[in-house]
């Protein structure tokens, strides 16, 4: 069992605020989408979790143990990044075994069966990969440590669509048999909506929404139909975003619909579909933007 509690967690940079006041407790055995811009402080924030850098106030406790500095909780915990390196010369096989020297649970087997797979040759040098090679082996050494957490801090751009949903799907066949806390940062994370348990929206260093899938997928619905008919039915429900397109608009209602207001939509002709996650998450920005925050 292990649970990460961030108290108030806070990093500055001279010129702005990267992570303000993060407040979070990652359940054990539970799989985190991380969803922000580039530039909202998610990377500054996982390696502060990750105990890479040093919050300048607040504290990330694992098991009830303070980790910044704690080797012996270092080791139950796994990070994996874009900037993620090695020595050159470095061959696979000896970066296997660098891993396995750090990690107790480390599973060489697996990191085998899983460079098979992905046609990553274990001879092969770190400098003579490609990008999105060194993102593969990146994510590969994530799960094969087999860390109590475990942060996948690269988002896998560089990876083609059939290899990210062939990681995911290890990601989730080796949670489901070796349980234990993911940490995902994602810019893909409708991808992975079916592996995960609880996604958080991130912006400017802040926490601003967090939601489990299932509330998602029941309590946001898109509407789309003509513009002075949509316009006239919603006038009394929330709704965090709006698109016009060629005089049909659509709306996003934070609101799970009841059977009378479905039948109502239906009748004046009225789409009613699921919210793509990245949608909610933009629509959510906007509002923040649109009130300065």
């Amino acid at each position: 069992m292990s649970v990460l509690i961030c108290e108030k967690l806070t990093k500055k940079s001279k010129n702005s605020i990267l992570v303000d006041q993060f407040s979070f407790n990652f359940l054990d055995n539970q799989i985190y989408a991380l969803v922000g811009k580039n530039d909202s402080g998610r990377e500054e924030l996982l390696e502060i979790l990750a105990a890479q850098i040093k919050p300048d106030s607040g504290c990330v406790w694992l098991d009830g143990e303070k980790l910044y500095g704690n080797s012996k909780m270092s080791k139950r915990l796994c990070y994996v990044s874009n900037n993620i390196s090695f020595p050159g010369h470095l061959k696979i096989k000896t970066i296997f075994r660098l891993m396995s020297s750090l990690y107790p649970k480390w599973d060489n087997a697996y990191a085998y069966e899983l460079i098979d797979y992905f046609n990553l040759k274990k001879g092969r040098s770190f400098k003579s990969l490609k990008a999105n090679e060194k993102e593969l082996l990146s994510g590969i050494l994530g799960l094969a440590s087999r860390a109590n957490i475990t942060i996948l801090g690269t988002t896998f751009e560089s990876l083609d669509i059939k290899d990210r949903y062939d990681f995911f799907s290890f990601v989730y066949s080796h949670h489901t048999r070796y349980p234990r806390t993911f940490i995902i940062s994602t810019n893909t994370v409708d991808e992975i909506e079916n592996i995960i348990n609880r996604v958080l929206f991130f912006d400017k260093g802040r926490l601003f929404e967090t939601f489990t899938i299932k509330e998602l997928k029941n309590n946001f619905r898109l509407l789309t139909g003509k513009t002075e008919v949509l316009k006239s039915l919603i006038s009394d429900i929330k709704v965090i975003g709006a698109e016009e397109r060629y005089q049909n608009l659509t709306v996003c209602v934070a609101k799970k619909l009841t059977k009378d207001e479905t039948r109502m939509f239906q009748k004046y002709f009225i789409k009613i579909t699921e919210v793509p996650i990245q949608k909610i998450f933009i629509y959510f920005l906007n509002l923040r933007e649109k009130k300065g925050l």
